[in-house]
C-alpha cells in the first residue's frame, strides 16, 4: 500500500481510470485509517490535486465510499463541505445518487461529477428522441396487429402510448380482443396564461383514439374513461362492463353493441348511433344524448337521471323499469317506445316530444303535466287512473304473481304462503297454474306480462330453456325472482333479481347424519357385530338435475360415517305412478331395512309404498320432504315407518322473495343486479315432535 507521504508524488494523469482504480481506492482506505484530523484534511488535498478531482468532489466521492465499505465507527469528516447550492448542481447529485442505485457507486467514484454531467445531459437531450422512437415502435406494432384477433403487444402498445401521452386516432382493431384494456389518459406540463392564473401547471389530456374502428371487438371490463373515442365504430362490439365515464363519444357507431351495465356517466354521446344496442343495467347519467339516435335500443332497468335526450331518436325503444329522472326529451321522438314502471319525476321534461303509441303504463310522474306536453299523448298507454294516483302522491299498487303446478304441491303453497305474510295492502298476490314444461310456462308469463304483473317468482322448469320467457319478462319491466333453482351467475344478470334456495346438497347430508344416528340407535344391536352391513333402498329424483345434489350428500354422509352401507337397490322416481317400481325392489329384496327419498316426490312415494304393501315393522322411510299436514300427522305416529324429512322452509322462502320484490319495485335495491340467497332448511324427526308441532302451527293449514 503507498504511503501517505507519497500522494505528491501521484503527478500522472488520472485519465486512464481503470488502472489507476485501484490507486483511488487505496487512498481512501488511507485516509480513513488516519487519526490525527490534521494529517487527514492535509491528505485529502494532496490527493484530491494528484488525481486532479476538486477537493468537493473528493471528499463527496470518499464520504460515500466510506458508507458504501460499512463503516461502523463514526466518520470524522467534520471540516465544511459545500451543499449544493444551485438547481443544477443538486440535479446533478441526485443523478449520481441515482447511478449508485442502479450498482454504479464505482463509476460515480471515479468519473467525477463533471463527467456525470455531461452523461446526465445527454440522457436528457435525448429523451425526446428515444420516446419519439418507442412511440414510433408502438404505432407500428398497432399497424401490424390490425387483423388479428388475439394480440399482447397490441395491448402493450396502447398502454405505452398512453403512458407518454400520445394518441393514435383511427387504430384499426376489428374483431379485436382487448377485454380488461386500461386507458387512462396523461397530464401534460402547461405554461399558458391560463394555467398560470390559475396556479395549475398540468392539463388532463385524454389518449386520441378518435375514429378508431373496433367494430365487433372485445372490450368487456375496459377501463376506457382516459380515451377520446369521437366518430369511432364499436358496431357489435361487447362492451359489458366497460367505463367510459365522461368519454367523448361524440358521433360514434354503436349499433347493436352490448353495453350492458356499462358506465357511460357524463359521457358525451350527441349524435351517436345506439341503435339495437344493449344497455341493461347501464349508468348513463348526466351524459350528453343530444340529437343521438336510440332506435329499438333495450335499455330496461337502466339509470338515465339527468341525461339530455334533446331531438334524440328514441322510436321503439325500450326504457322500462328504467331511472329517467330530470331528464329532458325536448322534440325528442318516443314513438311506440316502452316505459313501464319508468321513474319520471323530478325536472323530466317531454316537451314536444312525439309520444304516439308510447307505452308509459305503471310509470311515476313528477305531476300530470309532464306527458301533456307532449305531441299525441292521448294515443299513449297509461295505467287506470293515473292522474288520481299521481295527483295524490299514492304509491303505486304492486301485483306479485307465483307461478305453481296444477297438482297441488305442500312446497307451492307454502311459498305462496309466505308471500301472502309479506305482502300488504298495497301488495296483491297472484297464483298463476302452469301445466308444467317450457311451452306452458312461457305462455303462462306472457299472460303475466299482459295482465301488467310487476313481478313474478318461480321455479324455472328448465334452467336453459326456461331463459327466453324470463328474459322477455325481464325487458318488459318485470322483476323476476327464482325459488327452489338459481340459474348461473353470467346468464342470469341480465334476466332476475334474485334467487332463493336451500342447499341441496347439505339437506342431503344432514338426512345421511341422522339416518347413521338412528341406524346406530335401533338396528346396530340386532344386528350385531357392528362391521355387519346395513341394507338400503336409494329412491332419487336424480332424473332433474335440481335433485341431484340430494342424492350426493346422502352418499357422503354414509361415507363418511362409521357403519357399513350396503345399497341393496337404486330406483329413480319421476311420477307417481312409479310406486311400482319402489313395491319391485322392497318384493325382490326382503333384506331392506332402509328407504331414502331423495325428493319430494321420492320420498312421498316410498311412504306410501311401504303403507302399501303393509311392511311399516320392517321398512323405515328417510328423506326429503316438504312439511305439510299430512306429513305431520305421520311424523307424530309412532307407528308410521316415515322417520325423518328435511323441509325446505318454502314459508320463509316466500316471504324472503317477495320482500326482495317489493324492495326492488319501490326501489330500495337496485334490480338488475342479481342476488343468490340461501334458505336455511329444518330436520324434522319422529324424535322432535314438539319441533314438528310448533312448525305445523307457525305453517296454517298447509
Amino acid at each position: 500500500m503507498t504511503s501517505p507521504s507519497n500522494f505528491s508524488d501521484q503527478s500522472e494523469r488520472f485519465d486512464d481510470y481503470p488502472q489507476n482504480l485501484d490507486k483511488l481506492f487505496q487512498s481512501f482506505e488511507m485516509i480513513a485509517a488516519l487519526a490525527e484530523e490534521e494529517v487527514r484534511q492535509q491528505k485529502i488535498r494532496e490527493a484530491s490535486a494528484a488525481f486532479r478531482i476538486s477537493e468537493v468532489s473528493y471528499r463527496k466521492q470518499l464520504k460515500r465510499y466510506l458508507c458504501s465499505k460499512n463503516h461502523q465507527t463514526k466518520e470524522k469528516l467534520d471540516a465544511p463541505m459545500p451543499n449544493p447550492f444551485s438547481f443544477l448542481d443538486a440535479k446533478v447529485s441526485d443523478f449520481v445518487d441515482a447511478l449508485k442505485e442502479v450498482s454504479l457507486v464505482k463509476l460515480a467514484t471515479v468519473l467525477g461529477e463533471s463527467a456525470l454531467l455531461f452523461a446526465m445531459i445527454s440522457y436528457i437531450v435525448t429523451i425526446p428522441s428515444r420516446q419519439q422512437q418507442g412511440i414510433q415502435k408502438a404505432r407500428e406494432i398497432l399497424l401490424q396487429s390490425s387483423d388479428r384477433k388475439y394480440d399482447e403487444s397490441r395491448v402493450a402498445a396502447l398502454k405505452m402510448l398512453d403512458k407518454r401521452c400520445a394518441g393514435n386516432p383511427g387504430l384499426v382493431s376489428p374483431n379485436a380482443y382487448l377485454a380488461n384494456l386500461e386507458i387512462a389518459g396523461c397530464f401534460r406540463w402547461s405554461l399558458t396564461p391560463l394555467s398560470l392564473a390559475q396556479g395549475s401547471f398540468r392539463t388532463w389530456q385524454p389518449m386520441d383514439l378518435s375514429y378508431s374502428d373496433f367494430k365487433e371487438a372485445n372490450l368487456s371490463n375496459a377501463q376506457l374513461s382516459g380515451a377520446n373515442l369521437e366518430g369511432s365504430n364499436f358496431s357489435g362490439a361487447n362492451l359489458q362492463n366497460v367505463n367510459l365515464s365522461g368519454v367523448n363519444l361524440r358521433g360514434a357507431n354503436l349499433t347493436n353493441a352490448d353495453l350492458s351495465r356499462a358506465n357511460l356517466t357524463g359521457a358525451n354521446l350527441e349524435g351517436a348511433i345506439l341503435d339495437g344496442a344493449n344497455l341493461y343495467g347501464a349508468q348513463v347519467s348526466q351524459a350528453n344524448l343530444a340529437k343521438a339516435s336510440l332506435v329499438e335500443t333495450k335499455a330496461p332497468w337502466s339509470y338515465f337521471d339527468g341525461a339530455n335526450f334533446y331531438r334524440a331518436k328514441l322510436n321503439r325503444a325500450n326504457f322500462n323499469r328504467s331511472d329517467l329522472k330530470n331528464a329532458d326529451f325536448y322534440k325528442a321522438n318516443l314513438e311506440y317506445a316502452t316505459l313501464r314502471f319508468t321513474d319520471l319525476r323530478g325536472r323530466t321534461r317531454l316537451l314536444g316530444a312525439k309520444l304516439r303509441g308510447a307505452d308509459f303504463w305503471g310509470a311515476r310522474w313528477e305531476n300530470i303535466f309532464q306527458i301533456k306536453r307532449g305531441k299525441n299523448w292521448q294515443a299513449t298507454k297509461l295505467s287506470p287512473n293515473w292522474e288520481q294516483k299521481v295527483t295524490l302522491g299514492m304509491l303505486p299498487e304492486l301485483r306479485i304473481g307465483l307461478i305453481k303446478p296444477q297438482e297441488k304441491s305442500s312446497l307451492f303453497k307454502a311459498y305462496e304462503l309466505g308471500m301472502r305474510r309479506a305482502a300488504n295492502r298495497r301488495v296483491d298476490i297472484w297464483g298463476f297454474e302452469s301445466k308444467g314444461g317450457v311451452m306452458e310456462e312461457a305462455a303462462t308469463i306472457d299472460n303475466m306480462i299482459e295482465l301488467g304483473m310487476d313481478a313474478i317468482i318461480l321455479r324455472p322448469s328448465d334452467p336453459v330453456n326456461s331463459l327466453p320467457a324470463m328474459k322477455k319478462a325481464s325487458e318488459a319491466g318485470l322483476v323476476i325472482i327464482t325459488v327452489d333453482s338459481c340459474l348461473e351467475r353470467e346468464i342470469a344478470e341480465d334476466v332476475a333479481s334474485a334467487c332463493f334456495d336451500t342447499n341441496s346438497e347439505k339437506m342431503g347430508y344432514d338426512s345421511g347424519v341422522y339416518l347413521t344416528q338412528w341406524a346406530k340407535q335401533n338396528l346396530i344391536s340386532r344386528q350385531a357385530p357392528k362391521s355387519k352391513p346395513i341394507n338400503i333402498a336409494l329412491v332419487d329424483g336424480a332424473t332433474y338435475d335440481r335433485n341431484y345434489p340430494y342424492l350426493q350428500g346422502i352418499l357422503a354422509a354414509m361415507d363418511k360415517s362409521d357403519l357399513s352401507w350396503k345399497t341393496v337397490a337404486s330406483v329413480g322416481v319421476a311420477h307417481h305412478y312409479d310406486g311400482d317400481k319402489v313395491a319391485e325392489i322392497l318384493e325382490a329384496a326382503p333384506e331392506i331395512k332402509i328407504l331414502w327419498g331423495g325428493s319430494n316426490l321420492a320420498t312421498k312415494v316410498a311412504v306410501e309404498t311401504v303403507e302399501r304393501l303393509d311392511l311399516e315393522d320392517q321398512v323405515k322411510v328417510f328423506g326429503i320432504l316438504d312439511l305439510s299436514r299430512e306429513q305431520a300427522e305421520r311424523l307424530l305416529d309412532s307407528t308410521n315407518p316415515l322417520q325423518s324429512i328435511i323441509d325446505q322452509s318454502g314459508v320463509q322462502t316466500g316471504k324472503q322473495a317477495t320482500q326482495r320484490a317489493i324492495a326492488v319495485l319501490r326501489g330500495e335495491v337496485a334490480g338488475e343486479v342479481y342476488e343468490e340467497n340461501i334458505v336455511d332448511h329444518r330436520l324434522l324427526t319422529q324424535d322432535d315432535t314438539e319441533q314438528v308441532r310448533k312448525l305445523l302451527n307457525e305453517a296454517g293449514s298447509l
